[in-house]
């Protein structure tokens, strides 16, 4: 098992894959792998979306994008649009699949996973504040905790604290492995699983 935390200066900013636009890679799977070369079992990403316009196409991979900030976002994957306009709103598609962006209302950040499908499932789910110490059993393979509001910590091999954006990497743990999480006030995490087929 490895733990990992990142905090935003961790991130490496670089263009889109069409060059369309600006991303903060916050974490690729396995390190050495870079998007160009598309190897990458998965990857975790936010994008600081300026202008509407075409997603950069991900054949093989699934992929499920968040609404961080902004005005809302309305995508259009193979001629469907679904509007995400509250934060944290999301959509899951397959990458290979036909999709844009239109901004409504200004500019936009989203946060994005990319898995590999033949490779991974990916299922995620949001945590909240609680009054008390919150003791949780990891299903899967992998699990990441990004805060998207507020501020915890997580004792898992010892006490990692979460700021907003920052997140905790917990790679090839055993299914039922124990987490703690201790959460501020008006606490927002995300609670990813990746699990190999």
């Amino acid at each position: 098992m490895r733990v990992v935390r990142r905090t935003p200066p961790d991130y490496r900013k670089m263009p889109w894959k069409n060059g369309g636009g600006i991303t903060h890679e916050m974490y690729i799977f396995p390190e050495d792998a870079t998007l160009e070369n598309g190897n990458f079992l998965w990857r975790l990403s936010s994008a600081n979306v300026a202008e509407s316009g075409p997603f950069s196409p991900f054949p093989g991979y699934d992929r499920v994008l968040f609404l961080l900030s902004g005005n809302g976002m309305d995508i259009t994957v193979n001629g469907e649009t679904v509007s995400l306009r509250s934060p944290y709103d999301s959509l899951r598609f397959r990458g290979e699949y036909e999709a844009s962006c239109t901004l409504p209302a200004g500019p936009a950040t989203d946060f994005n996973i990319f898995c590999r499908r033949e490779t991974l499932t990916c299922e995620y789910r949001q945590l909240f504040s609680k009054k008390e110490l919150e003791r949780l059993f990891l299903p899967g393979d992998t699990t990441i905790l990004l805060c998207l509001q507020g501020q915890a910590s997580a004792e898992i091999e010892g006490k990692h604290p979460l700021k907003e954006m920052e997140m905790l990497v917990v790679e090839g743990h055993r299914w039922g492995q124990p987490i703690a999480l201790h959460y501020g006030e008006k606490t927002r995490l995300l609670f990813i699983t990746l699990t190999k087929r």
